[in-house]
């Protein structure tokens, strides 16, 4: 009985080696084109409503002796709103792509408004700071998308169309060596986050 269960389990075993030597893509008649050239490219769709948020807090502990353990904290919120499967539809997935910068760049924008800053001017100097300030591509994860969200590709003629109204002193090719209204550096505070051993 064992024999049996032996010689079965070779047989597959050699029968599957023989199948896959003598069927590779370019020798079966039924296969004319490797099936990585003709997988569609696919994209990530969301339920309908579906938001992402990223939270910053700062905490700072109050240095009063009576009554101890008070602390003061500071947060900011980004909502950021995930494509369904109509915006991927509707929408050239490139200019999308500008347009969800753009949106990210004004919610940035607003919070840090709302925290009497200049806004405009912090997501300016981090968009100037991207260029210098990061990593080469694939060296780290959080300088990837960093770049990603702060890197404004000037030469391309529909992200001037898109995000051009709302920040057209991008296209002063020396917008970055000019003085700043900022006084925080969004991305060093998200560098210098990595930094802390826990």
């Amino acid at each position: 009985m064992i024999v049996k269960k032996n010689l079965r389990l070779i047989f597959i075993v050699l029968l599957s080696i023989l199948a896959k030597g003598l069927c590779s893509v370019n020798q079966c008649p039924n296969i004319k084109n490797p099936l990585g050239s003709i997988r569609k490219r696919r994209h990530l769709t969301f339920p309908d409503g579906s938001t992402v948020s990223m939270t910053t807090s700062v905490v700072k502990t109050f240095m009063t002796h009576v009554p101890s353990g008070w602390f003061m904290s500071v947060e900011a919120d980004v909502v950021y709103h995930l494509p369904d499967a109509k915006v991927i539809l509707a929408h050239n997935r490139k200019k999308l792509h500008h347009r969800q910068k753009r949106e990210f760049w004004e919610t940035l924008q607003g919070a840090l408004d709302s925290r009497n800053m200049n806004g405009k001017a912090c997501v300016v100097r981090s968009i100037c700071e991207a260029k210098t300030h990061l990593a080469p591509p694939g060296k780290s994860l959080v300088h990837d998308i960093l770049r990603a969200v702060f890197t404004a590709p000037l030469h391309d003629e529909e992200f001037h169309k898109e995000v051009g109204i709302a920040y057209t002193e991008l296209s002063d090719p020396d917008i970055c060596s000019q003085a700043n209204d900022c006084t925080f550096s969004f991305l060093d505070f998200v560098l210098e986050l990595n930094k802390f051993k826990t």
